[in-house]
């Protein structure tokens, strides 16, 4: 079995997401002989690999979710593509290229396949509407912004401690830590806890950020937010949308040009052979995509 791919900084294709869909989309990408990373915080396939009998896929007559995942990764491997466990948590659109933010490092894609799965995590009211006016999933990209200010962070997971750290001891803010898990909790020190102060509400007031907690109030420059996932409408600016789901045509096309979206995220049936045609177009487009761009940039050279 060949060794994966070294990871690199920069893709022809990135797919955010390593489920069915996220693979599909790879192995097509890299079949069409362009380089392609699956970037993902959860594990590879996700809740298939839960599924104790899948009556329906082609070929696979009654296999598991672990035997059909594992059939998916021989074949990812088959074809060097890397799988990059970093939670992509921000997506921004430059003049020829797309910069995506992980937890650790910076990538850049001329393409990028959403293969993100359905949301199903409750949000905080008032989260969606002031993402990028005070309220931010990625410390990387946007902690420098408030270097020596107050900041909230909030974490669903024990890995968001690493970012919180990060935003204390990299750029100096005052960080409120609000643990939304049980656990015992590593942080740095001057870093203040609060355990079990469940978040209702986010507002912004007078310029600052108003944080509503049972029987307290934070006021505070910035609010961090660390999940296992995030909806694709705020990865990244412009994504249109119907309720959970991104919008899409028949190629598989977002409202924003070179952003691809296959799988759950687009909508039911939540199906894997859904999931992997999706994959599939989406793939293929977005060769087509780069293709198409190259071509344009020739002629404009001559």
């Amino acid at each position: 079995m060949a060794e994966p791919a070294a990871k690199s900084s920069k893709y022809d294709v990135i797919v955010v997401g390593s489920g069915p869909a996220g693979i599909s989309a790879a192995i097509n990408v890299a079949n069409r002989k362009r380089t392609v990373a699956v970037m993902g915080g959860q594990a590879p396939f996700g809740r298939s690999r839960k599924a104790h009998s899948i009556p329906n896929y082609p070929g696979f007559t009654f296999a598991s979710g672990e035997e059909l995942a594992a059939a998916f990764m021989r074949h990812l491997e088959e074809f060097d593509v890397p799988l990059i466990g970093d939670k992509v948590s921000k997506i921004i659109r430059a003049e020829d290229e797309f910069v995506v933010f992980s937890e650790r490092e910076v990538y850049h894609a001329g393409a990028v396949v959403l293969a993100t799965g359905v949301y199903r995590e409750a949000e905080i009211e008032g989260e969606e509407e002031l993402v990028g006016q005070g309220v931010s999933y990625c410390v990387t990209c946007d902690g420098r912004l408030f270097a020596g200010r107050r900041g909230a962070f909030i974490s669903y997971a024990p890995q968001g401690e690493e970012e919180a750290s990060a935003l204390a001891e990299d750029y100096g803010v005052e960080v409120t830590y609000l643990p939304l898990y049980q656990g015992d909790y590593r942080l740095p020190e001057g870093v203040r806890v609060l355990p079990g102060a469940r978040p209702t509400r986010l507002a912004r007031v007078d310029g600052h950020m108003r944080v509503s907690l049972p029987g307290e109030d934070l006021q505070v420059d910035a609010v961090f937010i660390y999940k296992n996932s995030v909806s694709p409408r705020t990865l990244l600016e412009g994504l249109a949308s119907d309720g959970r789901h991104v919008t899409v045509n028949r190629h598989m096309e977002t409202g924003v040009p070179g952003v691809f979206a296959a799988g759950d995220c687009t909508g039911e049936p939540y199906q894997i052979a859904k999931a992997v045609g999706e994959g599939q177009v989406a793939a293929l487009h977005a060769v087509r995509f780069l293709r198409e761009r190259t071509e344009i940039a020739s002629r404009d050279v001559v």
